[in-house]
């Protein structure tokens, strides 16, 4: 691996001219993109401007129908993408790629020849040895014996860089690698990309979260409906400039909400989310956005559960509209007028390989049906409905819902409740891995739910989205709510005032709407 930084003309991965077309579709309309030996370019746009595509030729795992690649002057060509690793190109996609039972040096080093005893065999001690030097060299904290089921996201996206880094690239592909992590996991993971440019490894990092790109970004390259919208440099780089090129216009994200709640509508007491933790007591009103955020494991994610019937109760009690609540499953809880959108959506929200209309009907069946059997015309009609609220993209309601972009994906989870005609929305990570766009669509259309009278509550590890459109913040820490905050004052609580909070640091009164 290089350990300078030079940045010249002939120090670089390019596309020339890029042209990709499906069933004559096309998806990529000659786009040129460069990164530059020792530099971090960020690589924007919302879902479906083309970034995926122009990722998957780069790496090796489709070819482009016109145009040319070339590293350091070099002409490429790759057919598979062993041959773009071979090469020098590596990618880290968004999902985990990891083998849970494994050690961490396993996952590391098992593919690599590097840890072959000499008859042939798998040294696991020299494993451990090289991956320790490895994660030691770019600031990995992580024991190499360590199981992999036993590392936090955080440690887990990093052990999958450190995995990509066993081969030496010259350039890296960071697909999303914040998109599950909480504020300080990803000051962690961008210190990391960081080392990598120190080292002179070229790295592309595609998100969504514009504060990462100002903050470690050297270039960014827009790409919109297929075509390059511009590239920028740092000194030009400002949220609101990066966000106005991704969608084509200027915009104006929320800064708290701009109405008033109503009556207590679902109300906990004495909750127990987790062994040692103290009893939670929380309370939603109608028309109003509760935020419950905190870092993994502090307990967000089973309190939500709890409310929604993925969990049973440990004890305590829960109340919606005055009356006892106690929800058995989901499905117990949509009976009470509760709707649930989990963070996995592939894992636990859609079914894959069924249509978009039968997604957004699943929660509806009874209602849409006659005699007990499904109207496909009833499903259509609903879809139409969700589509035009929430500005879904496809080309047809019945198309597999896995064949939308993942913002897509998430605005088909939330627009069945509008179907089901549902009071309280409790959700997890309302816009994960979504584009700067249907992000503010996501969040206009849960402020006009909560306006018409309706209840969210949501976790969230990006605090932006929290500060945007939350009424109140309970800060969760150690199986304990430990704060809670109005969001409601001019320019609400700061970011910095949560982020202590999570680490459950005393929170000067100064500090609490600054």
């Amino acid at each position: 691996m290089k350990r300078g930084s030079t940045m010249t003309e002939g120090n670089a991965l390019q596309a020339r001219q890029i042209v990709k077309r499906f069933g004559g579709v096309p998806a990529l309309k000659e786009v040129n993109f460069e990164c530059r030996g020792g530099e971090v370019h960020a690589l924007l746009g919302e879902n479906g401007a083309g970034k995926s595509t122009l990722i998957r030729i780069l790496t090796g795992a489709m070819p482009p129908d016109a145009g040319m690649m070339l590293m350091n002057g070099t002409r490429l060509q790759f057919r598979t993408p062993k041959e773009a690793r071979q090469a020098g190109i590596g990618v880290v996609y968004q999902d985990f790629h990891l083998f849970p039972q494994m050690s961490v040096a396993e996952c590391v080093y098992a593919s690599s020849q590097n840890s072959l005893s000499k008859f042939g065999f798998l040294s696991r001690r020299a494993m451990r040895t090289q991956a320790a030097t490895l994660l030691g060299e770019f600031g990995i904290d992580v024991d190499p014996a360590r199981k992999v089921m036993d590392l936090d996201a955080a440690e887990r996206k990093l052990i999958e860089i450190a995995r990509a880094l066993v081969r030496q690239p010259k350039y890296l592909f960071l697909d999303e690698p914040t998109s599950a992590l909480e504020p300080r996991e990803t000051h962690r993971l961008l210190d990391m990309i960081r080392r990598l440019r120190n080292h002179g490894t070229g790295v592309i990092l595609v998100t969504h979260r514009l504060g990462e790109v100002v903050e470690v970004a050297d270039r960014a390259t827009v790409l919109r409906d297929g075509r390059l919208a511009g590239t920028i440099g740092r000194q030009e780089f400002s949220g609101q400039r990066l966000a106005a090129m991704i969608v084509g216009e200027q915009i104006t994200a929320h800064v708290g909400p701009q109405h008033d709640p109503g009556p207590v509508r679902l109300s906990a007491r004495d909750l127990v989310v987790r062994t040692g933790g103290a009893g939670i007591a929380m309370e939603a009103a109608e028309r109003e956005i509760v935020a419950v955020i905190g870092l993994i494991g502090s307990g967000t994610s089973a309190l939500l559960d709890q409310l929604a019937g993925v969990q049973p109760a440990r004890a305590g009690t829960m109340r919606l509209n005055g009356a006892p609540y106690r929800p058995r499953s989901p499905g117990h809880a949509q009976r009470y007028g509760v709707g649930f959108v989990p963070q996995d959506r592939k894992g636990k929200g859609l079914i894959p390989l069924r249509s978009c209309a039968e997604n957004i009907a699943l929660p509806s069946l009874s209602r849409l049906g006659r005699a007990g059997l499904v109207q496909r015309r009833g499903m259509d009609d609903a879809a139409q409905q969700c589509q035009q609220t929430y500005n879904i993209r496809w080309q047809s309601a019945r198309q597999p819902v896995v064949s939308l972009s993942g913002g897509n994906q998430q605005k088909v989870m939330l627009s069945r409740w509008i179907v089901k005609n549902t009071q309280v929305l409790v959700i997890q990570e309302p816009s994960q891995g979504v584009d700067i766009g249907a992000r503010l669509q996501i969040h206009n259309k849960l402020i006009s739910f909560a306006e018409a009278g309706g209840t969210v509550i949501f976790s969230s590890s990006d605090l932006d989205e929290v500060r945007s459109i939350a009424h109140r913040i309970y800060v969760m820490h150690a199986g304990s709510i430990v704060n809670e905050f109005d969001n409601r004052s001019a320019g609400g609580v700061a970011s910095t005032t949560l982020t202590q909070a999570m680490a459950a640091l005393a929170v000067p009164d100064s500090l609490e709407s600054q």
